[in-house]
Formats: C-alpha cells, sequence, structure tokens
C-alpha cells in the first residue's frame, strides 16, 4: 500500500510539473544569455567605441552574442532579437473567421487582412498564440510567448519583399477580447500592432505591443 501511495503521488507531481516545463525552458532560454552577458562584463574588458568620425551602420539583425539573424522567410518574416522570435508570417489572414486563422498560425504569425503590410501608409497587424501550456505550445505554435518580456525602446524588424522594416516599441497595453477597434484598418501611420492571448495560456484578456516605424531599408543580399 505504501508503495501505491508512493506512486499515486508521484503520477499527480508529474501531472503538475510536466505543464511548467515548456514554459521553464523558454523563460530559461531568455534569462541565462543575459546572465551570461552580464558576467561576461565583469571579466572582459570593453571594446573601446569607435571615432565619431566613424560612420555607424545601424544593423537590427544582431542577437544577443553579436551574430547576424537570418530571416526565416525574406518574403514575410517577423524577428525580435531580444526574445528570440524568427517566424514567418502568413499574409491577409481573417480575424474573424476561426478556421482560417487556426490553420495559418499553425505555420507561423497571422498578418490581419483588415490591416496593411509593410510597405504601405497604414498600422500593420500581426497575432499569434500565446501559452504556458506543453499541449499548447506544440499544437498551437506559441511564438509570442514570451512577447510579455519587451519594453519600451525594444526593436521589432519586419522583413517584407527583400526589404527590411525596423520598428521601436513605443508602449504594451492589455485590452478586453471584445475591444476588437485595433483591427480596424488605421491608414496614415506606418506603425504596428501585435497582439496575443493574456495572461498566457488563458483568452481572459489581450496584450497589445505598439511600436513605430524607424527604419526602412533593402534587406542585405547576403543574408
Amino acid at each position: 500500500m505504501k508503495k501505491l501511495g508512493l506512486a499515486i503521488i508521484s503520477l499527480a507531481l508529474g501531472g503538475i510539473v510536466r505543464p511548467l516545463i515548456p514554459a521553464t525552458r523558454l523563460e530559461a532560454s531568455y534569462y541565462l544569455p543575459k546572465i551570461q552577458e552580464k558576467v561576461m562584463r565583469v571579466w572582459v574588458k570593453p571594446t573601446p567605441p569607435l571615432p565619431a568620425s566613424v560612420p555607424q551602420v545601424f544593423t537590427p539583425l544582431l542577437d544577443d552574442s553579436g551574430n547576424e539573424i537570418v530571416p526565416s522567410d525574406k518574403n514575410f518574416s517577423i524577428i525580435v532579437p531580444k526574445i528570440g522570435i524568427n517566424a514567418s508570417v502568413i499574409p491577409a489572414v481573417d480575424p474573424t473567421n476561426p478556421k482560417e486563422y487556426d490553420e495559418a498560425l499553425q505555420k507561423g504569425v497571422a498578418h490581419a487582412s483588415t490591416s496593411f503590410f509593410p510597405n504601405e501608409n497604414g498600422v500593420v497587424y500581426l497575432f499569434s498564440h500565446s501559452t504556458n501550456y506543453e499541449w499548447f505550445i506544440k499544437d498551437l505554435n506559441a511564438v509570442f510567448y514570451l512577447m510579455k518580456n519587451l519594453d519600451e525602446g525594444d526593436l521589432v524588424i519586419l522583413v517584407y519583399k527583400g526589404n527590411r522594416y525596423t520598428y521601436s516599441i513605443t508602449e504594451k497595453r492589455i485590452v478586453a477580447p471584445t475591444d476588437v477597434s485595433y483591427l480596424t484598418p488605421m491608414e496614415g501611420e506606418r506603425k504596428l500592432i501585435l497582439q496575443t492571448c493574456w495572461p498566457p495560456g488563458s483568452t481572459a484578456e489581450r496584450l497589445l505591443v505598439l511600436a513605430d516605424l524607424i527604419e526602412e531599408s533593402r534587406l542585405d543580399s547576403s543574408l
């Protein structure tokens, strides 16, 4: 009986801990490099800054280690260096059609058909899943799970038809799921809105990340 009791307890604990493993891995993948960077700053002598006369090239497609990030899809993709996102964007997805957007979100991040494209004079609206449960991370392709860790000034890069569009985050908002005003076409502003469910693993509210376009250039042909 004692062994049976221990077995039942072990199974129960496993059921509690198992769903937390994927989220823990994602959190660790975000925080460990930052801890390593802080340790390196202590032990490694920093590189002296370039003289003011030397032109500095704006290169947002770099990871925490300074390595170039190769876009997953040069036709349409989203890259968020801070949280390791590099995913394809499925264009012109109807945000009011669950069957259509569920299928799109299996492949990448969805671009709302009610919004503009990066090369147009309007707001780009992208959405994806966010969850902290293993079966949802696997089945729902939770690309935006770590979006909660983004701050003002962080960069988001969209690659669209061979061009690079760099946005700087201005704010985060929590809104009700019934607030669909952000999905209406917004012309005249070169902005970006990212949306996911909030809190992770729930559909109670929506987390929005708003960003302004700060740079537009041709994607390096070597990438």
